[in-house]
């Protein structure tokens, strides 16, 4: 590692934000983006890094695409956190507990983040360049086609997900103890296929493991409601059975080939989380087999006792299901579809890595394939999740309430013996909700909201999260999709054109009756 830079291995937490919190009260603060933009010709250094591109922005940071050199220098996506977030302690913690965990994650079925740590004072994480796209924005395209993935690839990509969450659920540290690690974000935005037909979970930085020292405040649930297992919803102790959940449910819209709902109502939607009723996924699509009706839903038992035991029995009896089905299909497969239904952006990306990797010059007529077709890497809004505050009614007196935040000493009376709120005893879970808070983003459990002038490129969100032409759903200041009425100047202009209408149809009857 260069002397100018902090690798993770060399950095405890504690040295780690006090370190960087000294620099930030002697240093003043850097601007928020960088003064040099980097470009293919241009690149600006960065630690071990050139940086090639800036291909975006997040509710965190500026995203690049960047070269790792070295011997075998590798395309890798730079995401650098905003120099006022890195003054949060809360922010800090919380950044240096994932950044224990996700680097222990090395596994095909897994997008890798290679390192988190500090540049001269500037946090960042690197994260693997996976080629390809997120289901979600495969099937947008496959139903924008009129087309549907076949029963062999579906059985495949689940039980490909399988093996990475298995593997996650499995991780350990460095005493050999369990991390008991649990995704609690896997929905088709978080898993993605490369053009080589590897599947790939990206973005374990909602997870929850023995590890975490930062926690989420008692009544928020980071999440995507629409995937979420029951137990999460109603804040309940969660293992790794909520991931096999979640995972039913992406199988569960795909067999089904019919699109969940992603927004409305967040109180509603929550309710339904909590509390889901399953039909067979044949009811929308004919052609799915009983026995493959019977496995997805038994991933989506309401109790997490009645569901498979963990992922890798899930994983096999897919595994099972694929070759009574399709024996035939192949990884290669996969990404074969992927490159027919994405060629124009293959195309644009193979440029692109040539020119980041080995310093090639791009043709003019690759460079205007490049300018017309956005490249957006699956992992550029990594680390930045939806986050909802949960309505006090579900949370009952007597569940148990995972990451209850660290209770002021205000309330101290009020808690049980153990030291745990419950929904009884603090009134932070039963004060009224705030209706700009009900859903939101986080990035390591901090609120775009409650950092300066929030960033996040609405082109990001519908690349990856394949929301296309539709505005994305999110709340909190200066981020809403929702109508709110006229401005001033409209109000204006309206009122003033109904007075001047009236006044006409005065004159006009006036006039009718004097003739």
């Amino acid at each position: 590692m260069n002397s100018d830079s902090n690798s993770l291995d060399a950095m405890t937490p504690e040295h780690g934000a006090a370190q960087v919190l000294a620099r930030e009260r002697n240093q003043p603060q850097s601007p928020r983006f960088m003064l040099q933009e980097p470009t293919p010709e241009a690149p600006v250094p960065f630690g071990r890094y050139q940086l090639i591109r800036r291909i975006g922005a997040g509710g965190m940071g500026e995203v690049f695409l960047a070269r790792e050199g070295g011997e075998h220098p590798r395309a890798c996506v730079v995401k650098k956190v905003l120099p006022n977030l890195v003054a949060n302690r809360a922010f800090v913690g919380r950044f240096l507990d994932e950044a224990k965990v996700v680097v222990r994650l090395k596994h095909n079925n897994i997008a890798r983040v290679y390192a988190m740590g500090d540049v001269n004072g500037e946090y960042f994480l690197s994260m693997e360049y996976v080629q390809g796209k997120t289901v979600s924005r495969f099937t947008k395209r496959l139903r924008d086609r009129k087309a549907e993935m076949p029963l062999g690839l579906i059985l495949l990509l689940g039980e490909k997900v399988c093996q990475g969450l298995q593997y996650a659920h499995e991780a350990k540290d460095e005493t050999n103890s369990p991390l008991h690690l649990v995704h609690r974000d896997l929905s088709p935005a978080n898993v993605c296929i490369s053009y080589r037909g590897e599947v790939k979970i990206i973005d374990f930085g909602a997870a929850q493991s023995t590890l975490k020292e930062e926690q989420t405040a008692p009544r928020v649930v980071i999440g995507n409601l629409t995937y979420m297992a029951p137990e999460q919803a109603k804040k309940l102790i969660v293992d790794g059975r909520a991931d096999v959940y979640s995972c039913g449910v992406m199988l569960w819209e795909l067999l089904a080939w019919h699109a969940l709902p992603q927004k409305g109502d967040p109180i509603e939607r929550w309710r339904r989380a909590a509390n889901p009723a399953w039909e067979p996924p044949s009811k929308n699509n004919q052609s799915v087999p009983r026995d493959v009706d019977e496995l997805v839903l038994k991933a989506l038992k309401k109790e997490p006792g009645e569901r498979w035991n963990n992922a890798a029995e899930f994983g096999e009896a897919l595994k099972k299901a694929r070759l009574r089905h399709a024996p035939d299909v192949k990884e290669r497969d996969l990404g074969d579809l992927l490159a027919r239904v994405f060629h124009k952006e293959k195309s644009s990306e193979d440029y692109v890595l040539q020119e980041v990797v080995y310093g090639k010059t791009v043709t003019p007529m690759a460079s205007e394939k490049t300018r017309q077709v956005a490249l957006v890497p699956p992992t550029a809004l990594a680390f930045e999740h939806t986050a909802v505050m949960a309505p006090a009614d579900i949370l009952k007196s007597n569940d148990d309430i995972t990451d209850p935040g660290r209770p002021d000493p205000t309330l101290a009376r009020q808690l049980e013996d153990d030291g745990t709120p419950t929904p009884a005893k603090d009134p932070r879970l039963t004060r009224p909700l705030d209706a700009h808070l009900l859903e939101s983003r986080k990035s390591f459990g901090l609120t775009f909201g409650d950092i300066q002038e929030p960033v996040i490129e609405q082109s990001l969100i519908q690349e990856i999260e394949a929301t296309g032409d539709e505005e994305p759903y999110i709340s909190g200041e200066g981020y809403t999709a929702a109508y709110e009425g006229p401005t001033g100047w409209q109000k204006v202009a309206l009122f003033g054109g109904i007075f001047f209408v009236a006044v006409g149809l005065g004159f006009l009857g006036v006039w009718l009756a004097l003739k």
